[in-house]
């Protein structure tokens, strides 16, 4: 998706999307429709089944991808280190189109990784690549600003992160999720507790996937503001039992805890058709304009919240009529009010 954008419109930047438009379409393609998981989901399958709609993918379209189809899909590569390796790239490629403050660690990882390898040039394999290896470290490699030439470096190294591994016995976590700054783990030396075998994100990730029944989180996913206790509840999990508030900051900034989970959890379908029910109700709406409506709900089910209602005059909600001429002053306002409601529920923090 961030291919479409106009600064990857030249020839070798589309051949590459195209590759990786290719490898998602055949992924999609090959699911096996009497599995009951394929099954369920079998309309948003058959839609990626159309190479086509790969052309221009939405916001609506990435959020499917998602949550949709990526978790179906199982991928065929036997080298886990190489696939981890794929991973820390496409992040530090995406770290860097989108301007992120992880992108400085990520490039630390990557002269790291380099380094390793430079250490075991004496493997054949390793010693083929030393030129790719030394340009990592120089300022020229990375005052060039081109993502072509970090997958390039992507696809000559991924086959060499095996090597990383051997000789000790005990696995190295050598290379992870970009969000993880910490790259490797050396003998004798042990790691932070917090990145002890997990990325922080992947903490957090699975610590809101594994408790949703907790006060504080089912109230984000059903719309419901929080309690002091439940935002102090929160501040602990994710400041202090997953890891460290520098941590939290480092990874997340700072976007508020109830935003971050519920951007995690999403808002369930139930809790947003409830929040727009006067909307969806009012028998003075015409069809175009209820479709309107039920864009915003699949876009904030998806999301968790809008960030801004400027989103309403852009992609997707600006085809096939516009936000402002579909409704009128007074409707406008009052959708604007919902989503902004939605989006306040999971910050403000109701009195005792």
């Amino acid at each position: 998706m961030a291919l479409q954008e106009s600064a990857f419109v030249g020839k070798e930047y589309q051949a590459w999307r195209d590759e990786m438009v290719d490898i998602c379409h055949k992924q999609v393609a090959s699911l096996n429709p009497d599995l009951i998981a394929v099954k369920l989901r079998m309309q948003v399958v058959e839609k990626y089944k159309k190479w086509d709609v790969f052309v221009s993918l939405s916001e609506g379209d990435k959020g499917e991808l998602l949550t949709q189809i990526a978790p179906l899909i199982r991928s065929e590569e036997a080298d886990e280190f190489a696939k981890r390796f794929d991973n820390f790239m496409y992040g530090l490629i995406l770290a860097h189109i989108e301007q992120l403050p992880s992108f400085k660690y990520a490039k630390k990882q990557l002269c790291d990784i380099a380094v390793l390898l430079e250490s075991k040039a004496s493997i054949p394999q390793i010693k083929a690549k030393l030129p790719i290896l030394e340009e990592i470290h120089t300022d020229a490699f990375w005052d060039t600003n081109d993502i072509l030439l970090f997958e390039k470096v992507r696809k000559e190294l991924r086959d060499l992160i095996r090597f990383l591994d051997e000789g000790g016995g005990e696995q190295k976590r050598i290379v992870t999720k970009l969000t993880d700054p910490i790259i490797d783990s050396q003998e004798g030396v042990q790691l932070d507790a917090s990145y002890d075998f997990e990325d922080y994100r992947a903490k957090v990730n699975r610590y809101v996937n594994e408790h949703r029944n907790t006060l504080a989180i089912y109230k984000l996913t059903h719309n419901i503001p929080l309690a002091m206790g439940d935002y102090q509840e929160l501040e602990r999990v994710l400041t202090s039992e997953l890891s460290s508030k520098e941590d939290y900051v480092r990874e997340f900034g700072d976007i508020p805890f109830g935003l971050l989970i519920r951007k995690i959890a999403k808002l369930y379908h139930e809790a947003a058709m409830q929040a727009f029910s006067v909307f969806i109700n009012d028998q003075s709406l015409n069809q175009k304009q209820i479709a309107f409506v039920n864009k915003i709900i699949h876009h904030i089910e998806l999301n968790g919240y809008m960030e801004n209602v400027a989103e309403l005059t852009k992609p997707p909600f600006d085809k096939p009529i516009s936000f402002i001429k579909l409704f009128d002053a007074k409707t406008r306002t009052a959708l604007m009010e919902t989503i902004n409601m939605i989006r306040e529920n999971a910050i403000q923090i109701l009195a005792s």
